[in-house]
């Protein structure tokens, strides 16, 4: 190639002079910062999108792949060899000329005025910056390859490379960073919603960073990337999105959606003030103060919205007494730690309820007055108890079924049959719905430091709570009382009291004093816990016995000699009942069947298993079988015999309440009342027996339909997850609520007062949502929400094997149970006997055949307290009575669920 006349010479060659006119070096394209030479017929590259959904305009492929092509000819025709004999002649002659590469580069690259618009450089120049070749260059200048003759790399342009690398990421980083900024803003409107909190995932959010910020996503992603497999390359998504927030967030406050979650979660997952402020100035968080403040807002607008609620659905309010410490630093007199006794609040929002009608709670009073003068009788409760036993019974036989599919001997997966329908379960009497429409709403009201140690302290909650969700002054509570009815549900104590107190109120001057809008029920988990602990005392028996005290000793199983009402007594105590129960539900499989094992019934139809399986109820766990055994008289009498089948009845119905409780059938629960009046009034539980009498009563007397409808659809069981099997009574709910406020969620430090807690309490059901979200995301729900429960079939297969091996299941005739301790008493028959004798209910109807006015004697002067009037005589005895009963009686606790 001849160099000498550079003005003659052009590499323009006549193949190529159609993309000529094309080829431009437009300042406007280079001010952009775009290396492109392509003039204005073919669109310049623009500016990166500002937007995620705005296209950015590339190069037209066949414009570009003549560039490429144009240079892989030259480098076709040449060797190897002739290329380089070319270079040195390039080089000999920019010595000539006066020239190095660096300035000849600098010149062809824009540094020269003259050379910019010269036609031939233009080309030359964008084939240049299209080819192929240009990533290899970069990338030798950046590390040029070892020569063969040497160990030692050259130097090449590295320092440069990397430090002109590292400008050009930091400069597209802050330009990503400012587009996707905005972005990540969540106003202090916002933070407070939990909708709006939880509202994008952080999927959602990863998406986000990869379409703002596409170069620094993807430079975090390589570095992250360790090549540990699918779920780490979740992780570091994860840590990616985490660390561009962070860098984000120290180039404005604003920038805070990833830092306002993180500091409410870990704001009540114990991190201190001092962590707080390590973590705020890392960028992870927002500060303690701002968590502080952002929390009461949460709590104000937590408020405001469940008086909104409370106008637009049916709700219901439960309280129960919250023991918390208060710690000290330093004691002073008027600074020393204390234990604190109040009571805590929820008010659940039932949105799938109809709404009660108009003048419900005057056709309320009307019917309780007409009520008061029809009491239930023992014919109608006996009456009650025949038509609803056989819905329990069926219950009861599919409880046996499954007790021999679930047995490692039958091997369920395995059987011919299992796909048949006859092993399903029975259609519920009264099922309640699930879905997303049908979660309950739950909203923790304000903890306050009144006690609930006496009628007073109950009194002054009611004003409380009422208080707190707006009725405040005299006049607004009277119209309240007019229009509207309250339905309270808590422990016994508690509506025991409540009763006492609208007993008590019945002769006050207006409806409000009189508690007149007030419907009280009883919580549902506090009667199976009665229900469990009755079992215990009756069965307990001796360890040399075949008790529950022998398959403790057995079993090993501590703590459970006697009734507690604290710790995990009642956990321990259902799970004991229901191995107890499997095994000797799975001997009398054996005696009803007449085979040898378990294993034997596979060869049976799925129709004749469910018969046999009724068969078992009625031969081994009703009052029919002991009735029958009862009649061979004292010398055909089998004792042992006889009081496994007792047990097998009263046990088989706690789990028929039990599974009736979890799965949302009320009609199953209310089909349960009779009988839970017979074990409580035969077991002496005479608080519990006034209670189910107490709902009987009004179900079937005293509530306007509505008014029972709602009370057994609404006020018996919640669902806060919409899931089918996640129902739970409204007591065990509260308790769940003061097990986040005193351990899940608790407070610490030594400024935590009743007056903090008040005001950081109705936030809960917030921080809990959001709790619930970060660990979700991030992968750690898992972690410490739920505890494996370890098989039981050694401890059934062990219980089992005592039994048989005694033949307890087996008829004798003539045995007898010689110890006296280790014979049970027949609740359930004793029960049914007092009641039919009028003992108990004859007291319970005296106790409540009370007079109440119905009048409204309002003070023209609104600002003044109107004093009650005095009770009649007979409510003056009759409170201090129960106020006697409860000093003497020893107080139900709580139970703490830890």
């Amino acid at each position: 190639m001849d160099l000498s006349n550079t003005e003659n010479f052009s590499p323009i060659t006549a193949d190529l002079s159609d993309i000529i006119e094309v080829i431009d070096d437009d300042e406007r394209s280079i001010s952009s910062g775009e290396a492109s030479d392509i003039e204005t017929n073919i669109p310049p590259v623009p500016k990166p999108p500002s937007a995620p959904n705005e296209t950015i305009y590339t190069i037209p492929k066949d414009v570009e792949d003549q560039y490429i092509r144009h240079t892989r000819a030259k480098r076709e025709q040449k060797t190897p060899h002739q290329i380089y004999q070319a270079c040195t002649t390039l080089i000999a002659h920019m010595k000539a000329l006066g020239l190095d590469l660096p300035i000849f580069l600098d010149a062809v690259f824009w540094g020269n005025d003259e050379a910019i618009d010269d036609r031939d450089i233009q080309y030359e120049r964008t084939v240049f910056l299209r080819s192929l070749e240009l990533p290899r260059i970069l990338e030798n200048w950046r590390k040029p390859p070892r020569s063969s003759h040497s160990i030692t790399r050259p130097a090449g342009g590295t320092k440069t490379m990397n430090s002109f690398a590292v400008d050009t990421v930091v400069d597209l980083a802050k330009g990503e960073l400012s587009h996707l900024g905005p972005q990540l803003h969540l106003s202090t409107t916002d933070d407070v919603s939990p909708d709006k909190l939880t509202s994008i995932n952080l999927v959602e959010l990863e998406d986000l960073a990869k379409d703002h910020a596409p170069i620094l996503w993807s430079f975090l992603k390589a570095v992250l990337d360790t090549g540990q497999g699918k779920k780490w390359r979740r992780v570091s998504a994860s840590i990616a999105f985490t660390i561009i927030s962070m860098i984000s967030y120290t180039q404005s406050h604003h920038h805070n959606r990833l830092q306002k979650l993180l500091a409410v979660y870990m704001k009540f997952r114990g991190v201190s003030a001092k962590g707080f402020d390590t973590l705020h100035a890392m960028g992870l968080t927002m500060s303690h103060k701002w968590t502080c403040d952002a929390v009461e807002r949460i709590s104000s607008q937590c408020m405001s919205e469940v008086v909104a609620k409370m106008k637009q659905y049916p709700w219901l309010i439960s309280y129960d007494n919250i023991n918390i410490p208060f710690r000290v630093f330093s004691q002073r007199v008027d600074n020393r730690g204390e234990f604190g006794n109040g009571t805590a609040a929820t008010v659940y929002i039932k949105r799938d309820a109809p709404k009660l009608p108009d003048g419900i709670t005057q056709l309320l009073k009307e019917t309780r007055a007409a009520g008061l003068q029809n009491p239930l009788t023992a014919s109608d409760i006996n009456d009650l108890a025949s038509n609803s036993y056989p819905r329990i019974q069926e219950q009861m036989a599919y409880l046996v079924l499954r007790f021999l599919l679930d047995s490692p001997e039958f091997d369920f997966g395995t059987y011919k049959y299992r796909k048949s329908s006859s092993l399903r379960a029975p259609k519920a009497v009264d099922q309640l719905p699930t879905g997303d429409d049908h979660i309950t709403l739950q909203y923790l009201l304000g903890t306050t430091n009144i006690a609930e140690a006496s009628y007073e302290d109950n009194a002054r909650l009611i004003d409380e709570w009422l208080s707190q969700l707006g009725w405040m002054t005299e006049a607004q509570k009277r119209e309240f009382a007019l229009a509207k009815l309250v339905f309270w549900c808590g422990d016994q104590l508690t509506v025991d009291r409540l009763r006492h107190l609208f007993i008590y109120r019945g002769s006050d001057d207006t409806s409000y004093d009189r508690m007149d809008y007030s419907v009280l029920l009883f919580g549902w988990f506090h009667l199976q816990m009665a229900y469990a602990n009755s079992l215990h005392r009756q069965y307990l028996g001796t360890e040399r016995g075949r008790g529950l005290q022998h398959a403790f000793d057995l079993l090993n199983r501590k703590g459970l000699t006697k009734v507690l009402t604290q710790g995990p007594f009642h956990h321990n105590l259902d799970e004991a009942l229901r191995h107890v129960a499997e095994a000797h539900i799975r001997e009398d499989w054996l005696e009803v069947a007449e085979v040898e094992s378990l294993a034997e019934l596979r060869s049976r139809p799925a129709e004749e298993l469910k018969r046999l399986a009724m068969r078992v109820v009625k031969k081994r766990a009703s009052s029919e079988a002991l009735d029958k055994l009862d009649s061979k008289g004292a010398a055909g009498m089998d004792e042992e015999l006889r009081q496994v089948i007792m047990w097998n009845r009263d046990v088989l119905q706690y789990l028929v309440l039990d599974a009736a409780v979890k799965s949302g059938d009320v009609g199953m629960m209310e089909s349960m009342l009779p009988h839970l009046l017979y074990r409580f009034s035969g077991s002496g539980n005479s608080k519990y027996a006034i209670e189910v009498l107490e709902l009987m009563q009004g179900l079937y007397r005293e509530w306007p339909k509505d008014v029972a409808d709602f009370a057994r659809h609404h006020c018996w069981l919640v669902n806060t997850t919409g899931k089918p099997g996640k129902f739970c009574p409204v007591d065990m709910a509260q308790e769940h609520n003061i097990r986040d406020i005193k351990v899940t969620y608790r407070s610490q430090g030594p400024n935590i007062k009743w007056g903090y807690l008040k005001r950081l309490h109705p936030a809960i059901h917030v921080i809990r949502k959001v709790t619930e979200y970060i660990e979700k995301e991030f992968g750690t729900l898992v972690r410490g929400s739920k505890h494996t429960i370890p098989k039981a079939e050694l401890d059934i297969e062990k219980l089992r094997g005592a039994y048989h091996e005694t033949g307890l299941h087996s008829y004798k005739a003539g045995r007898r149970i010689k110890v006296e301790a280790e014979r049970a008493e027949d609740y359930m028959t004793e029960g049914a006997i007092k009641l039919n004798q009028g003992k108990g209910s004859a007291k319970w109807n005296e106790g409540r055949n009370f007079e109440r006015s119905d009048k409204e004697r309002v003070e023209e002067d609104e600002d003044v307290e109107m004093a009650p009037r005095s009770p009649s005589p007979l409510m003056t005895l009759l409170f201090e009575m129960a106020e006697q009963r409860e000093a003497g009686a020893e107080g139900e606790a709580s139970t703490e669920l830890l």
